[in-house]
Order: structure tokens, then C-alpha cells, then sequence
């Protein structure tokens, strides 16, 4: 009996802590941080699918491993991955960390250039303001996000969280954008708010996405929110996808920082097969807007 309840301790953790995800490492500015995030899953796809040997090792690790990550010379680079593997000993258990080598998976050792991963990176410190058992969602003292183009480290923010800054989930979905993710939603303190920040007749990207023929045909212009990277408008997490269009802000001045929301007046535009937005208007959002919708127009 014992054995069983040890079993299900740490097996299931989630059963008495919940869903929160164990954090990747990251090494930058002579620390190793916590990153909130899964570069390393972006690699997978039907040509290069994920090894079966990467199971789940807790209901705290879905992806089966923890990787550790290094920005070298500006551009992010896998240095090892480890599974944190639970093995019957005697009438217990114990927790072994074994090192998983990495030439099976990309043909060579660490350190390996992440070129496959474009995105944001959200690295977490200070201590838990906001505790949410669910992926990454709980919110610390102080956010460092990174913006990354193919490995390459493009753009850096730093966001000092506190309790007044926590205020609704679609305040959340833009201020700690990289929060909303597959592995789990956020909840904030005060759902209630999120209708009055999604007023307005801006489209989101399930709008933009219904209506590309009818925008395509008419030329018509709109608004659409999201964030802004260098010569793209994100869209994070839309239907549990990252979703980016090309944005094409040709003429005009005083754009807001990379890494800002925003709301965008544009028209759609299909350039060598690919939808592009051009802006004739762009301007960063206040606090408390929000960037995505919890219901589409």
C-alpha cells in the first residue's frame, strides 16, 4: 500500500499540485534561468516526427524531457536534454536523471543552433506572484521575453509583474503573451473584465482567417490586433496554433517597439501565393486590451 500511494505521488503529481510543467533551462547573461517554454517541440513534424522514446515522464513533464539552453553569440543553442525517469527500488521508488545524447535526434552534440525555432521565449524569475497549476501559466516577479527568427535572437523585453498588473486573462494574453499556450491556459483573477477589454470591431485571427476571400475580393480595410515582430503580426496560440502573417508597414513612422501590441488598419494582399497584411495605420495597445477574442465576432 505504501508503495502504491508513492507511486501515484509521483506519477501524478497534479493529483496534489495540478498541471504546472516542469521549466527548460536557459543560460544567458552568465545565469541559468527558467524558460518557459518548448523550443525543442517546434522541430517535430510528419517528416520529422518525435521519437517515441520521448514519453511522458509525469503528468509535471508531457513532453519527456528537460532541455538546457544556451544564447551564444546572440542566437539560441541546445546544449543537452535529460528525462527525469522514475524506477522501482526495493518496496519504493527513485527519481533518475538520465542524459540523453543528442546526435540521434539533430546528427550532432551539443551546443546545437535551434535554426528551426522562430517564436517568443518567455524566461521567468523572482518569485511565484500568481500560482496556476496549468503549463506555464503562473506569473512571477519578472518576465524576460525574447523574440527569436530562425535561432536568432532579434529583439529582448523585460516585464515586472505584480498584483496589479494581474488584472484579467485577456490583460494577460498580451502582457505575458507567450502565457497562452498549448499546455495551458491562463486564468486570472478577474475573468470577468475580459468582455469590455474585447470591444471593438477588430478582427482576430479566426475572423481574418473566415473572411481572407471576402477581404482578398473587396480590398477592404480593417483592424486586427496582435504582436508585433520584426516584419510579421503574431497571433499567439490562436485554436492552440502560433499563427503569423507577413506585415508590410512600407512608409510608415514611428512604429511601436518589437515585441508590443498592437492594432493595425490594414488590407489584405496575396504576394507569390502568400497572404501579406499592409498597414496604413498602426498603434501599440494600452494595458488591458486585449489581443484575442473569447468568442469570434
Amino acid at each position: 500500500m505504501k508503495r502504491s500511494r508513492l507511486l501515484l505521488i509521483l506519477l501524478f503529481p497534479t493529483l496534489i499540485f495540478g498541471a504546472a510543467q516542469m521549466p527548460e533551462k536557459i543560460r544567458f547573461d552568465g545565469m541559468e534561468e527558467q524558460l518557459m517554454a518548448t523550443p525543442l517541440e517546434n522541430l517535430w513534424n510528419d517528416e520529422h516526427p518525435k521519437p517515441a522514446t520521448l514519453t511522458q515522464t509525469s503528468l509535471a513533464c508531457w513532453r519527456g524531457y528537460v532541455g538546457t539552453w544556451e544564447i551564444i553569440n546572440g542566437k539560441l543553442h541546445l546544449l543537452r536534454l535529460e528525462r527525469h525517469e522514475i524506477k522501482p527500488r526495493d518496496e519504493s521508488f527513485v527519481e533518475q536523471t538520465v542524459n540523453l545524447p543528442l546526435a540521434p535526434l539533430l546528427g550532432k552534440e551539443g551546443p546545437v543552433p535551434a535554426d528551426w525555432f522562430s517564436g517568443v521565449l518567455r524566461v521567468a524569475r523572482g518569485n511565484v506572484i500568481v500560482q496556476v497549476n496549468a503549463g506555464y501559466a503562473s506569473v512571477y516577479e519578472e518576465d524576460v521575453f525574447f523574440i527569436v527568427e530562425h535561432g536568432k535572437i532579434v529583439s529582448r523585453r523585460v516585464i515586472k509583474n505584480d498584483l496589479a498588473s494581474v488584472t484579467s486573462e485577456s490583460d494577460l494574453a498580451w502582457r505575458e503573451f507567450s502565457r497562452i499556450s498549448a499546455t495551458g491556459a491562463v486564468r486570472a483573477a478577474l475573468p470577468e473584465e475580459a468582455q469590455e477589454a474585447e470591444q471593438g470591431n477588430w478582427l482576430g485571427q479566426p475572423e481574418l482567417a473566415a473572411r481572407r476571400a471576402e477581404l482578398l475580393k473587396n480590398k477592404t480595410s480593417f483592424e486586427v490586433r496582435g504582436i508585433r515582430c520584426p516584419g510579421k503580426l503574431w497571433f499567439p496560440n490562436q485554436n492552440g496554433a502560433d499563427v503569423f502573417y507577413p506585415l508590410d508597414t512600407t512608409g510608415l513612422q514611428n512604429l511601436p517597439a518589437t515585441g508590443q501590441a498592437i492594432e493595425a488598419t490594414c488590407t489584405l494582399v496575396e504576394v507569390d501565393n502568400c497572404l501579406c497584411l499592409v498597414a496604413s495605420e498602426i498603434i501599440e495597445l494600452p494595458p488591458g486590451l486585449a489581443i484575442q477574442r473569447s468568442k469570434p465576432l
